[in-house]
């Protein structure tokens, strides 16, 4: 369950965080008066580490790349807990089952000891019927 919530939050943040880059860069785009390819590319991740017009980039690559892995670890995350066998329902406790009451209105059910072993793979596990008889 900690697992699914932390790929939750990775997801959800990287998405927040690409959209959010996405916008601003949607918004800055008709200010920009010169650009190299795509201009919403152009303006989130900028010409080049030395250009001389960075004032017509918002250089916001890092931020996106972080976002951008985030959301991708986050969605890794999920499938492998979404996808993994449940290996370990044997190993968890039985259910503690009721004493049977006596005089309380209750429903009167048999005991079972904890230290029964359990039924075998190739062995007849017994009806109600034939239990109460």
């Amino acid at each position: 369950m900690k697992k699914i919530i932390i790929g939750s939050v990775l997801t959800l943040a990287g998405t927040w965080i690409v959209g959010c880059i996405f916008i601003a860069a949607v918004l800055f785009v008709p200010n920009m008066s010169s650009w190299d390819g795509t201009r919403v590319w152009y303006a989130i991740f900028g010409g080049g580490p030395y250009e001389a017009d960075l004032k017509q980039s918002m250089a916001l690559g890092l931020p996106f790349a972080i976002g951008v892995l985030m959301f991708a670890a986050g969605i890794v995350i999920l499938a492998i807990e979404f996808f993994r066998p449940e290996s370990n329902r044997e190993r968890m406790p039985a259910p503690v089952r009721p004493v049977a009451s006596e005089g309380n209105g209750g429903p009167k059910l048999p005991s079972f000891p904890a230290d029964q072993p359990r039924a075998k793979e190739n062995e007849d596990i017994p009806t109600m019927k034939e239990v109460q008889s």
